[in-house]
């Protein structure tokens, strides 16, 4: 099996003895067509990567991780952002429709609840907080039918914050069965490194099958441990992050 090295433009994460979070939120649909070995694909990959992480000494530290399911509501499943180390077994279910705009809300809100912001003075505040989207559909309204006019509006409001306000660092974006491609690019979002005018995007293909999400898993895990683990270096967004075949990088 042949690995890709495709590294995001991660945030600048500098672990400093734990005293600054690296906030990440894991955003999964659990619309109807989830149900079966999807959502049971999910449920386990959660898993692996608690295991996974928490064995990392640095990442075990830094990373705290929200979960938010979105179908015909949005819910937190985590009591905001939770240090891995006390991250909960969750149960995941498929009902409802895809309302990845509700998603966003929920998204925004606990940013602006759970993300410390840094104080003059005093504390630095926690880093800028990476999300990863799954999802096996098209976004819809709460019929049911397909839409972008719903979702794109509160996602563009959140990467769009003005200086000063805590918005993502990373947006991965990952998709199996009817997830459309562009779709999937139009969720991604990379922030630009100083002094750039754009930055790479990471939206991925999966296939429906376990390997595929436990691909995906990994790929999360790697990501998480590969940021901390840079130290006081600036993260090189061209670090060795590697995927498998499983995960179809959209150009």
């Amino acid at each position: 099996m042949t690995n890709q090295s495709n590294a995001p433009n991660w945030a600048e994460v500098m672990p400093s003895s734990g005293q600054r979070r690296l906030p990440i939120y894991l955003m999964l649909d659990s619309s109807s067509s989830m149900k079966g070995s999807k959502i049971e694909s999910i449920q386990r990959g959660i898993e692996r990567l608690k295991r996974e992480v928490s064995e990392d000494p640095f990442a075990r530290d830094v990373a705290h991780i929200a979960v938010i399911t979105f179908a015909s509501d949005a819910r937190m499943l985590t009591d905001g952002l939770v240090p891995i180390t006390q991250f909960p077994t969750i149960k995941l279910t498929a009902q409802g429709v895809t309302r990845l705009d509700l998603g966003f809300t929920q998204l925004t809100t606990s940013i602006d609840s759970h993300v410390l912001r840094p104080v003059l003075g005093g504390q630095k505040g926690d880093w800028r907080p990476i999300v990863f989207v799954l999802t096996d559909g098209q976004p819809t309204d709460e019929r049911g039918a397909r839409t972008n006019q719903l979702w794109m509006p509160v996602r563009d409001a959140l990467v769009r914050r003005p200086h000063g306000t805590i918005k993502p660092q990373l947006i991965v974006a990952a998709g199996t069965d009817d997830a459309d491609n562009d779709t999937l690019k139009a969720i991604a979002f990379t922030q630009p490194r100083s002094g750039q005018q754009s930055a790479p995007i990471y939206a991925f293909r999966i296939l429906d099958r376990a390997e595929s999400f436990a691909a995906l898993f990994d790929y999360v895990t790697q990501s998480i441990i590969n940021t901390v683990q840079v130290g006081s270096n600036p993260v090189d967004p061209q670090a060795d992050v590697a995927y498998s075949p499983d995960l179809i990088r959209i150009p």
